[in-house]
């Protein structure tokens, strides 16, 4: 009996074994934000050609079992867009493949793996630098991707509970350090039909980078024992809700050669130090308006911003005159990503003002202090929107005049002492100074 199970187990390990090692594999990189594959960027044709050879070769020998094409994503981002983006890059690779091949169609296997949670939980056990390390991996390991209640509600979920944990000092830092290195590549594999063999049975690997801000692509090594098992479960389907995909997905990304060094040019994520900004509204209201921010860390930053008005017409008697500065010092309890998220902040400002407008004139200074909430969102790549209002204090010593022909006639001095809004702002930012961005490394095969 104990025989007989013996070689059911072996018959049963050589069918699961048939077709599933790739004898070659390569790794390419999109331009960020882009969905189309672009051989010129990034070393990517020449990264790519023997692999292409390769194919070309086992084909001519009807050799090929399949080609997989699969695509990754970080954590950040939002899911729909993150699976759209990674079934575009598929997609992308595949009709090149089919073009410069010219491999049937039906060998070609196209997998939007969506979020890279295997690898990133690989990558949060191997370094110790990771805050609160040990809560993380426990996320990372039962935690649903989503958690519904008896009614079926959204509830919770693992990315909402890692961005939670410890005021979101390790998903930001994760956000830093690991995510960039998950996102934007495409991955696609050859295997090839029991027997046959590529380049007299020597097994090679070729590794090609891609750039995308979602999407992140695993290879597999055939210099190692793990990836016969990485690429038997990477022909499973993924589940988001439970973890049985981790294993594969981390065997796959982490098995490239040793021999091999990949850095992406521009595989990261911006971490902007500065943004300079405009505020819309104040334009609407004729009062040119810039301001410069300067990210301390994810948690503090200052913000200096200066108004100017400067519109008279002498012959009517008529002056909208403003010059105003206002220092900012801001607390972001919620941060999303970089330029991303919840601030709130306290702000102190004076200047000079003179309005008329035909009638009764008002020339004089200002002071103000007050408390400021807003919320900032990246549109583009250095670009972001900010939404903001302030309320506070300002005093007021002015004095009033009437013109008269060519003349000002002097009626009063006065204070102001007033409570309310001060500040509102919807103003667009271009950010500057990408402390994140990596040096050029050229890969070594």
């Amino acid at each position: 009996m104990n025989k007989f199970l013996i070689c059911c187990l072996a018959v049963l390990s050589g069918l699961l074994a048939y077709g599933q090692v790739p004898v070659d594999s390569a790794k390419v990189y999109f331009r960020i934000g882009h969905r189309h594959f672009d051989p010129a960027y990034n070393g990517n044709a020449v990264s790519i050609q023997p692999f292409v050879e390769h194919v070309k070769q086992a084909d001519s020998v009807n050799g090929i079992e399949r080609l997989v094409v699969r695509a990754y994503a970080s954590p950040d981002g939002v899911d729909r867009a993150n699976t759209i983006l990674t079934r575009n890059r598929c997609k992308a690779i595949t009709d090149y493949l089919l073009e410069v091949t010219g491999v049937d169609s039906s060998l070609l296997q196209s997998i939007p793996e969506g979020v890279a949670w295997g690898e990133l939980r690989r990558m949060v056990a191997a370094n110790p630098d990771v805050p609160s390390r040990e809560k993380v991996l426990d996320i990372l390991d039962n935690t649903p991707l989503w958690v519904f209640d008896e009614n079926n509600v959204l509830v919770d979920g693992r990315k909402k509970q890692l961005m939670s944990l410890d005021y979101g000092n390790p998903y930001r830092w994760m956000y830093e350090h690991i995510f960039p290195e998950l996102r934007n590549a495409v991955a696609v594999s050859l295997y090839l039909k029991e027997g046959m063999t590529v380049h007299d049975n020597e097994v090679t690997e070729v590794v090609v980078t891609e750039t995308q801000d979602t999407a992140y692509i695993s290879d597999k090594s055939d210099e190692s024992d793990e990836s016969d098992e990485s690429d038997e479960s990477d022909t499973s389907d993924r589940s988001d809700t439970s973890d049985t995909s981790d294993t594969s997905d981390s065997s796959a990304l982490s098995a490239l050669p040793d021999s091999v060094e990949v850095e992406p040019v521009d595989n990261h994520e911006p971490i902007h130090r500065f943004a300079l900004k405009t505020n819309i509204l104040y334009w609407a209201a004729l009062m040119p308006n810039i301001e410069l921010e300067w990210r301390i860390n994810p948690r503090w930053s200052l913000a200096l911003e200066g108004n100017v008005a400067w519109w008279h017409n002498n012959p009517r008697h008529k002056y909208y005159q403003i010059a105003m500065i206002s220092p900012e010092a801001r607390f972001h309890p919620i941060v999303k990503g970089p330029w991303h998220g919840l601030y709130t902040g306290a702000f102190v400002g004076g200047g000079w003002f003179d309005l008329e407008n035909g009638g009764k004139g008002y020339y004089g200074e200002a002071g103000l202090a007050g408390l400021s909430v807003g919320y900032q969102w990246p549109i583009a790549r250095n670009w972001s929107l900010e939404a903001g209002l302030g309320l506070g204090y300002m005093y007021s010593r002015y004095k009033e005049y009437i013109p008269h022909d060519d003349h000002y006639l002097y009626q009063r001095t006065k204070s102001l002492n007033y409570f309310g809004p001060l500040k509102v702002k919807f103003a667009i930012a271009w950010r500057f100074n990408d402390i994140n961005k990596p040096k050029k490394v050229i890969p070594t095969l």
